[in-house]
């Protein structure tokens, strides 16, 4: 059923204005940029792990224009409002982990200052209160020079509510993900309708009398949540690992990209069968955790599940492993044992390096997949095993049969359902999963507490290339949690310390907004060094005078450039508050020459 056309807006009644207090001004936004990461080779923008894009304005428009012509513009308003809803949700979290142990307005104005950074509006605040505690926020603020009102759906349209549908949406997802609750954030004036300026509000559901009417263009969204089930899981996973992780969530394959949700779709569909699994994919890719996650999804989850590495087994030994041995069948069997095949009766055999296997090897292995059957080395009494083969290489197996190393009958027995694993520089969404899961697993193993790690250590590992896949990534991540200073974070020298291997193609904002290399490294010895020398001379006789402003300029930059940029952690070194730092700052900054 249509929607009627919404009224003008207005507020009604007595609105208790609080303004802004003097002092009350958005923090430094270096620490927000510092996130945001551009990668021109490999077409990525990344805001700390989400992936972003840089979108002609005229595209929006002529989207937000076809949206309107084919469904109204109720429906044209829902979609765009929910488009911004959910990136303020993501953001919002965003905030949290970045200025976590700063003050909550110093930690809330991350939303604004994004506005900002993304080009989307620049945020200026009328009047303000907010109590985290209680859920309580009361706001007035413009968006001034908003990209949405640039190009308006039309005068006829637009002349009975506002344009800024994004901008309103993005607002209401950060500020309820922030509190806690559900805010609304409505449009009052826009440029748009003839108003001088975009004015919204912001105040929680139960304190606007007609919310209904916003909240369907929210509410669909809200049930909706666009993550996929494999990243859910994921993040079920992480959570659990946190807490107190058992060995099944400490060796399960993380993810959520698309390539990852493909290969759990695929072993879903295959897990409940019998079939022969073939495993392809480079090494480290993790063959061995989604050949075990194929195991604990089928019916067999409660018998064994064994793992044979074809590779590291010697030729003369592989088929007495495989098939075991009666006592005399060689030289020091001095008794008869069973062979992996009999140890993973009624469950799963898992045969990694499968293409290492010898000739002779893989004619027996042959029988076994389409009879179930084998003899023991030295016996010939024929036995019987149920046993779910998944086989796993990293080698060009059609190479292998052209040069006579690999039965070609084999390989249409082990190719019954292949499933190809894609290497982990195909598959970079997986990345900020596999970072968490790791930091949990080493900082546990370890003994280690660390806050996490820098943005440009970030943007090293969303960038390397990973010729070793996840394995990889592992080692590194191990690595670093070990070099890190307790409770500092990760930095790109703790990662990449031994080889110093990393790439150089992310490019980050620098402070006139241009795009710069990342590997400028800052010296905080040199800036503290000049300030202790200033002071000693003085202490000393050498100088009659101190300038002691300057002193402490070099002290606050020298512990800014210690800590890697990291706000917070600087000035509890100096003993300031974030906001006192941050004020000295802004205000060297502004001495300094452009």
């Amino acid at each position: 059923m249509a929607r009627t056309a919404k009224a003008p807006v207005k507020i009604t009644g007595k609105v208790k204005r609080d303004p802004v207090p003097a002092d009350l001004h958005f923090p430094e936004v270096r620490d927000v940029a510092e996130h945001l990461h551009f990668n021109p080779e490999h077409g990525r923008i990344w805001l700390e792990d989400q992936r972003m894009v840089l979108l002609h304005a005229e595209s929006f428009y002529g989207m937000r224009s076809e949206l309107v012509a084919r469904f109204g513009l109720d429906a044209a308003r829902g979609v765009i409002t929910r488009m911004g809803y959910g990136a303020g949700c993501r953001d919002a979290e965003f905030a949290k982990r970045l200025r976590g142990d700063a003050s909550a307005f110093e930690a809330f104005a991350v939303g604004p200052q994004l506005h900002a950074l993304k080009g989307m509006a620049e945020i200026r605040l009328q009047q303000f209160r907010m109590e985290v505690s209680t859920g309580q926020i009361s706001s007035e603020f413009v968006f001034h020079d908003s990209f949405e009102v640039d190009q308006p759906v039309g005068k006829t349209l637009m002349s009975h509510q506002g344009a800024c549908w994004m901008l309103a949406g993005y607002a209401s997802g950060y500020a309820s993900a922030f509190m806690g609750k559900s805010i609304l954030v409505r449009e009052v004036e826009c440029r748009a309708c003839g108003a001088l300026q975009c004015r919204a509000v912001a105040r929680p559901v139960e304190d606007w009398p007609d919310a209904d009417r916003d909240l369907d263009d929210l509410h669909p969204f809200v049930e909706k949540a666009p993550t996929a089930p494999a990243a859910r899981e994921s993040q079920r996973r992480l959570a659990r690992l946190s807490r107190n992780a058992s060995p099944s969530d400490m060796n399960a394959p993380i993810g959520g990209s698309m390539a990852f949700s493909t290969i759990l779709h695929q072993i879903n569909r295959v897990a409940p069968t019998r079939a022969t699994v073939l495993l392809l994919g480079e090494s480290g890719v993790g063959k061995s955790l989604f050949a075990r996650e194929l195991h604990d999804r089928s019916p067999r989850k409660n018998r064994d599940f064994v793992a044979v590495n074809c590779a590291a087994i010697p030729n003369d030994l592989l088929e007495s492993e495989l098939f075991g041995a009666d006592r005399g069948a060689f030289t020091g069997a001095h008794v008869s044992r069973g062979g992996r095949f009999e140890l993973a009766d009624g469950g799963t055999l898992f045969l990694d390096e499968v293409a290492t296997l010898s000739l002779t090897a893989q004619g027996k292995l042959l029988r076994v997949l389409q009879t179930g059957e084998f003899e023991r080395l030295g016996s010939t009494r024929t036995r019987k095993a149920d046993v779910r083969v998944i086989a796993a290489t990293n080698a060009d197996l059609a190479k292998s049969i052209r040069e006579g190393a690999f039965r070609q009958d084999l390989f249409y027995r082990l190719n019954v359902f292949p499933i190809l694993i894609p290497p982990l520089r195909e598959r970079r969404d997986d990345i900020p999963l596999l970072i968490g899961h790791y930091l949990a697993r080493f900082s546990r193993l370890h003994a280690r507490r660390l806050p996490g790690m820098t943005p440009r250590a970030l943007a090293a590992l969303l960038d390397h290339d990973w010729p070793g896949n996840v394995r990889e990534l592992e080692n590194v991540l191990e690595r670093g949690v070990i070099l890190a200073e307790e409770g500092q974070p990760l930095d790109r020298s703790h990662l990449f310390a031994a080889t110093g291997e990393f790439n150089h193609r992310t490019l980050e904002l620098g402070h006139a907004g241009e795009l710069v290399a990342p590997n400028r490294e800052t010296r905080p010895d040199a800036a503290a060094a000049d300030a202790l020398q200033a002071v000693g001379a003085w202490l000393h006789g050498k100088e009659e005078a101190l300038d002691l402003p300057a002193t402490q300029d070099r002290l606050a930059l020298a512990a800014l450039a210690r800590a890697k940029g990291n706000v917070s952690l600087a000035a509890r070194q100096l003993g300031l508050t974030r906001a006192q730092l941050e004020y000295r700052v802004k205000k060297i900054r502004a001495r300094q020459p452009r």
